[in-house]
């Protein structure tokens, strides 16, 4: 029996199972006139997952809250067609970032800001299958948006897909973890400011640096033709973290010997306002 005890929205629910533990599920129309307290028809759950702790769900459930249930939607639809096509299993994250990128991109679109992804080439060649299913995903996002999309943002979600798709060793994960947490120690204490753990803004950051280690491990950068312009303004405005984040890609090519571009430190240099600002007091 699976009991309700959030509505996020009309597609998705945190709920509690018959062994009294914490899920949150997934599914159209799953909530829809629902409430705390109620039975939930299993038959409705298209996907449900087990957060490790508190704090991650309330992470996971703040950004669903805050994704229009279109992109959720539009999200299973893409992760259902991407699973049958690959028989391969994916990451529990992707039913989170996916639906946050497709808003973020189309508000993106919808300002004028287009970015060129410079990987869309290699992309195609690589991964032809993830980025066809891309072009797809446009395509439905285009009906229900009425606007256009360029092929780079088929990239960008394919760039989804696959980091979903790619199983790891458990030794190569600790890294992964433990690099995280490093960089992470480095904004805190370089901003000198508590973070808000809960926050979305860290979340997205966390998210963020998961795909940019994994691209370090890849030894691939996240190359955009952004604006010049914008870049200006960010590294401008946002100079405390615009330094933060070459203090980061320093690090790592001294020990990983890895070029991070502009664009990637662009990027970082971004999401680590956003937690800047969301964050609390600075540190006595």
């Amino acid at each position: 029996m699976i009991v309700i005890k959030r509505v996020l929205n009309n597609n998705a629910v945190v709920a509690k199972d018959e062994h009294d533990q914490t899920l949150v599920a997934l599914g159209s129309g799953i909530a829809f006139q629902r409430k705390a307290g109620q039975v939930i028809s299993e038959e409705k759950i298209e996907k449900s997952f087990y957060p490790k702790n508190e704090n991650a769900t309330n992470s996971i459930s703040e950004t669903l809250a805050q994704v229009d249930p279109k992109y959720i939607e539009l999200s299973d639809r893409i992760i259902s067609e991407a699973i049958a096509s690959s028989g391969k299993k994916l990451s529990d994250d992707i039913y989170v970032s996916l639906p946050d990128h497709l808003q973020f991109a189309v508000e993106r679109v919808k300002k004028g800001i287009l970015i060129q992804n410079k990987l869309t080439v290699e992309t195609m060649q690589t991964y032809p299958d993830e980025f066809q299913l891309g072009k797809r995903a446009l395509n439905y996002l285009s009906k229900k948006i009425s606007l256009t999309f360029p092929d780079d943002e088929a990239t960008n979600i394919a760039m989804h897909l696959i980091t979903a798709e790619e199983g790891d060793s458990l030794e190569n994960t600790e890294g992964t973890i433990e690099l995280i947490n490093r960089f992470l120690k480095i904004i805190r204490e370089m901003l000198n400011k508590k973070i808000d753990s809960n926050s979305v803004s860290y979340y997205r950051l966390v998210t963020h640096l998961k795909f940019f280690v994994q691209r370090i491990k890849k030894r691939q950068n996240q190359e955009f033709d952004a604006d010049h312009d914008l870049y200006d303004m960010v590294v401008h405005n946002y100079h405390k973290e615009y330094v933060i984040a070459q203090r980061i890609a320093g690090i790592v090519m001294q020990e990983f010997d890895y070029q991070v571009s502009d664009d990637e430190i662009m990027f970082l240099t971004i999401h680590i306002h956003r937690i800047n600002i969301s964050t609390g007091e600075n540190y006595e």
